[in-house]
């Protein structure tokens, strides 16, 4: 079983990162999407956040407020690739979940790999870093998850990053484990760019096939609409 680590948090006081519970988190990543959760923040300013912590992932340190960072690289590696980034680490003071812990970065701790994966009951989510950290979620019992940033793929662009059917994966188990997922309409992920706004207000993605019966009765329409224009065209002359 994993140590749980104590480490100091910004007032001093030793707290164990793996031993929190909490129902609600957003997670908040760095694709496109992230304009939502900003957008959704600066709305409710002075307001309390409406989840119970927030995780980001990598270079989301500089920017994203939260209460756990995730890195899932090994740190020591990436010190030869971004010193910058590394030494922003090494004086951060909120956790950060990752692989391997190591001294002189105090805030990290080490993800539960084996505990989360006799949890999952899979290795999928050992792919990507938001799977891990949604896996991480399952795990410790989170309630509901909101995602931002999480995109993977662009309409219309050519690469998309990898792990986005893992991510999507852990989301649908994760409905078995009585977790829900909030994801914005700007997202790629699970499609959630596809959904419109309903008449009755339900936000839901068209069903592919049956919306060609719309494009036909669209067809339909604006052929009667043409028909009766020439009709009256025609009284008129």
């Amino acid at each position: 079983m994993a140590q749980e680590k104590a480490i100091p948090n910004p007032e001093g006081e030793l707290v164990a990162p793996l031993l929190t519970r909490p129902e609600k988190v957003a997670i908040v990543a760095l694709g496109r999407s992230v304009g939502d959760y900003l957008k959704e923040t600066m709305s409710t300013q002075g307001m309390k956040d409406p989840w119970d912590e927030i995780w980001s992932v990598n270079r989301g340190v500089r920017g994203i407020q939260h209460d756990k960072l995730f890195v899932m690289d090994d740190i020591a590696w990436l010190e030869d690739k971004d010193p910058c980034y590394t030494d922003f680490l090494k004086r951060h003071d909120k956790p950060i979940i990752t692989s391997f812990a190591y001294s002189d970065y105090p805030m990290t701790v080490e993800f539960p790999l084996q505990e989360v994966m006799s949890t999952i009951e899979d290795d999928v989510f050992t792919v990507n870093t938001i799977a891990y950290m949604v896996a991480y979620g399952i795990h410790i019992g989170v309630r509901e998850f909101s995602i931002y940033g999480a995109d993977f793929f662009y309409p219309g662009g050519s690469t998309a990053e990898s792990g986005g059917q893992a991510v999507a994966y852990l989301l649908g188990m994760g409905r078995h484990f009585g977790f829900t997922h909030r994801i914005p309409q700007s997202s790629t992920l699970l499609y959630a760019h596809k959904a419109k706004l309903a008449s009755n207000g339900v936000v839901a993605r068209e069903p592919y096939g049956y919306h060609r019966r719309r494009e036909l009765e669209e067809k339909k329409a604006r052929k009667e609409l043409s028909k009766q224009r020439r009709e009256r065209k025609d009284d008129v002359t």
